[in-house]
């Protein structure tokens, strides 16, 4: 492993281990952050490593009230992605699921994955997390949705160990 690459590794791992933070579980009004600041690590980490983002996810022990699905998630995956990428109302790219928000933070967490739609990344695994911005008029699913797979920076799909996830 070259030096240049090693660093990027430690560069993302401490954005991963102190970038961690609380929760917002309240609704969010449309265009709106959903997340809370604390929890959100510089934008650059990830984007200046992308490297590191191979290193894949970390597992922690945190609750997200999800207000969509009525569901509390006790565990979450914090994994590089890219910002700025939307986030959809299902695993899919139909009209019936456009785009309800973004994720504009990297790195970001995630409760579980599922299968939908193929994408840009080879594969048809989506990740699911609450959104940093709600479009406007998508306020029904709270931040809720799916990133594809090709958006999340890691080395296998669905990432081991990580939740399936059973969300239409």
């Amino acid at each position: 492993m070259s030096v240049r690459r090693a660093v990027a590794v430690l560069a993302a791992l401490l954005a991963v281990l102190f970038g961690a933070g609380a929760v917002q579980a309240s609704s969010p009004q449309a265009g709106t952050s959903v997340r809370a600041a604390a929890e959100n690590a510089p934008p650059t980490t990830a984007e200046a490593a992308p490297f590191a983002a191979q290193a894949g996810c970390t597992a922690r022990n945190v609750s997200h009230y999800d207000a969509y699905t009525g569901r509390t998630w006790t565990r979450d995956w914090v994994c590089g992605n890219r910002t700025g990428a939307p986030l959809y109302g299902c695993a899919s790219f139909i009209a019936a699921c456009s785009a309800i928000g973004w994720i504009d933070t990297s790195p970001s967490w995630f409760v579980c994955w599922g299968r939908g739609a193929a994408h840009g990344g080879g594969n048809s695994i989506w990740y699911y997390t609450m959104g940093d911005r709600i479009a406007p008029g998508r306020e029904r699913q709270h931040g809720w949705g799916f990133i594809p797979a090709v958006d999340v920076w890691t080395s296998t799909d669905p990432w081991p160990g990580m939740t399936e996830c059973n969300i239409p």
